[in-house]
């Protein structure tokens, strides 16, 4: 027989409902990600915003890329309806590689283009303790891709995660979702969980394209004396399908193209321990490992990805005002990537990737140190630097950062701080060539199209690069003049070297007769990019973040961002003062204003009425490909939940009367979306 309870009584709602949302959640939260730690928000000399559970839950977000848009100075597009792409202060682009994405510490970029496919990035909301954004450089402390900032996906301990968790969910454009935790006990000081989560969607709005994402994973905890000893393991596969076709330049006009149907997937594993120890009262000692495999057969990202990583470090009291950490590391990439067909014409997609070098093996190698010290009762500083090594184009780079904080009382802080950072080099760039299947049209001598051809434009890599780094500077201004608000303020500046572009370009086929002699079917023309390192931006603007609650039952999460990019290179067309396309316009013309409004409203311990209006500005721009009208969402959820041990039923509206819009131009088409959520938690 089965037997509930509930734990929590009406009148235990009504004082929990009095207690301020910052008494609740804010006063528990201490932030890791700043100094490898914990340390309270008030005590770190960076920009810094922590993501809540209750924020991600009460945002009616499907996926953690979304949740992030609560965070000043993140920008978050969605290309379809589940996928995404991430920037942290500007230079936002697809293939954005400037920001370290991690899960616990382990990081989920993709080692083919250094950045993170977002729609392989899931976990389930409920066992999320908090999302931490760094903003601004941290190469010192985690290196390559932490240039712009740090993402870390906290999870909850197992302890935390005790019983049963069922989540169910449906709505428009075929979306429907489960997902189930359990947690328990091993013994007095071990316990563990796992959970699985499926989701189907369409993938389009236009389209009737699918989705399928399906994960799961386990962690266990061990906690006893001063040792804590966390497992975790886990995967996940996303299939999606589409409208394919592909080219067989060898048959006749009338046969060359052939529509299909292109099933693709996306799989990966995942495997981590992590031991901290504390030695004794001065010292404490921990080691990081991690193991990481994933695939896909997306025609521009195929391949196979191995990942073998180590990290030890030591925090060591030198005195009483002086801490010390120091730690190395290394990393053990393996490669398997599409090698050039032997005939490439005879099976041309619309796009692709080779390489003439499919299959290695690379390392990154790295030692840091980091003194923290206390100058006097208001002054603190934090002084660092890391070298690291990277195989794969044989370079080195040093990562420094000094930072300072004035506390001024325990309700305003005063910092400012220098850092340089590195990103990792990728194969993108460095070991692969990509292409495009297109046409090229043919004129009269008065401009006029008179016929055409079809072109393939390759993007082809280059070993000779220079790694992409950044230097910033910035400060920040922190004020709680209450425990119902909190402001925090922060300007920067920073300029970027050796920014990948496309490069020279030149025609090596014309109506199939080719600079190196041979011949193409079907007349086709060829183009050549090669990348280049000869792109450098300048970057500033200011962030705020503000949380105030007026009311003992109303929270309001604001935030603003202002992001402007100058961005100037050489030797390429698109670096011309006339160019239509390149990475420098792209740069240019991307939205300066950001905002962020999230309400939460507990209207009665059984109702809960959530809004979260988001708004991006315009573009303006000569070349129409690159300018885009502001645009500004509003997302609603209501909640009902009678008692704790009850379900809590939820509806969610997605961009409440949103016709069809593009959320940056030559993206999917996005739209109103409305959907219910069931949730039960179970001890």
């Amino acid at each position: 027989m089965l037997t509930m309870s509930c734990y929590v009584n009406a009148n235990d709602l009504d004082i929990l409902l009095a207690m301020s949302l910052e008494d609740l959640s804010n006063t528990d939260i201490s932030v890791t990600s700043a100094a490898k730690k914990p340390q309270n928000i008030e005590d770190i000399p960076a920009a810094v915003y922590v993501i809540t559970n209750e924020q991600i839950r009460r945002s009616g977000v499907r996926s953690v890329a979304e949740a992030l848009a609560l965070a000043p100075g993140v920008q978050v597009t969605r290309i379809s309806e589940f996928n995404w792409q991430v920037s942290l202060r500007s230079l936002n682009e697809v293939l954005f590689n400037k920001l370290l994405v991690m899960i616990d510490g382990r990081s989920v970029y993709s080692p083919l283009m250094s950045g993170t496919f977002w729609h392989t990035i899931d976990a389930l909301f409920q066992d999320i303790d908090r999302i931490e954004v760094i903003r601004g450089t941290a190469g010192t402390m985690w290196g390559g891709n932490a240039a712009n900032g740090v993402v870390n996906i906290i999870t909850k301990s197992s302890t935390d995660t005790q019983g049963h968790y069922a989540e169910v969910a449906a709505g428009e454009k075929d979306y429907q979702e489960f997902n189930y935790r359990y947690g328990f006990s091993l013994d007095d000081n071990t316990t563990a969980r796992f959970y699985m989560k499926g989701v189907t969607s369409d993938y389009y709005l236009v389209n009737d394209d699918s989705w399928r994402n399906l994960s799961g994973g386990f962690r266990a905890d061990h906690n006893v004396d001063n040792r804590n000893i966390s497992v975790q393991a886990g995967g996940y596969q996303t299939r999606s399908q589409h409208y394919w076709f592909y080219g067989n330049f060898y048959l006749p006009p009338e046969d060359v193209f052939t529509n299909t149907t292109l099933n693709v997937f996306a799989r990966g594993a995942y495997a981590s321990f992590d031991w901290i120890e504390q030695y004794n009262d001065k010292t404490t000692y921990e080691l990081h490992l991690w193991a990481d495999a994933n695939s896909t057969n997306e025609p521009s990202a195929q391949g196979e990805f191995y990942t073998l990583d180590l990290d030890t470090l030591a925090h060591h009291a030198l005195s009483e005002k002086h801490q010390l950490t120091a730690g190395g590391g290394v990393r053990v990439i393996h490669r398997r990537t599409e090698s050039y067909p032997d005939d490439f014409y005879s099976h041309v997609e619309p796009w692709g990737r080779y390489s003439h070098d499919p299959i290695g093996t690379d390392f990154i190698v790295n030692g840091y140190g980091q003194i923290e010290s206390q100058l006097n009762d208001q002054w603190f500083s934090t002084i660092g630097a890391k070298i690291e090594y990277f195989s794969l184009n044989d370079s080195v780079e040093f990562q420094p950062q000094a930072r300072f904080l004035y506390r001024h009382n325990d309700q305003q802080q005063f910092w400012f701080g220098a850092g340089r950072a590195a990103v990792t080099p990728s194969f993108v760039e460095s070991k692969t060539d990509s292409y495009i299947l297109g046409t090229v049209g043919i004129t009269d001598g008065n401009g006029n199209i008179i016929d055409s051809r079809p072109t393939v434009v390759y993007t082809v890599n280059n070993q000779n690069l220079k790694n992409e780094t950044v230097r910033t500077i910035d400060a920040g201004y922190r004020y709680s003049p209450t425990h119902s608000l909190s402001i925090d303020n922060t300007i920067f500046y920073s300029k970027y070297k050796n920014l990948r572009m496309e490069g020279d370009r030149a025609w090596a086929c014309v109506y199939g007769e080719c600079i190196d002699g041979s011949t193409l079917p079907y007349e086709i023309f060829t183009l050549i990019n090669t990348f280049s390192d000869g792109l450098n931006a300048d970057s500033y603007g200011f962030e705020t973040a503000i949380q105030w609650q007026p009311l003992s039952a109303l929270k309001l999460n604001t935030s603003y961002s202002y992001m402007k990019t100058n961005a100037e290179c050489s030797g390429s067309a698109g670096c011309d003062a006339n160019a239509t396309s390149g990475y420098r316009l792209m740069y240019d013309h991307q939205p300066a204003h950001f905002a962020s409004i999230q309400s939460l409203w507990q209207i009665t311990p059984a109702w809960q009425l959530d809004l979260w209006l988001k708004y991006k500005s315009k573009v303006e721009a000569d070349v129409p490909a690159f300018s885009a009208p502001s645009i500004t969402t509003l997302d609603v959820r209501l909640a009902w939940q009678q008692k704790p041990c009850w379900p809590r039923i939820e509806w969610i509206i997605d961009g409440i009367g949103k016709d069809p819009y593009e959320d940056l131009p030559g993206k999917s088409l996005i739209e109103e979306t409305f959907f219910m959520r069931a949730a039960w938690d179970l001890p």
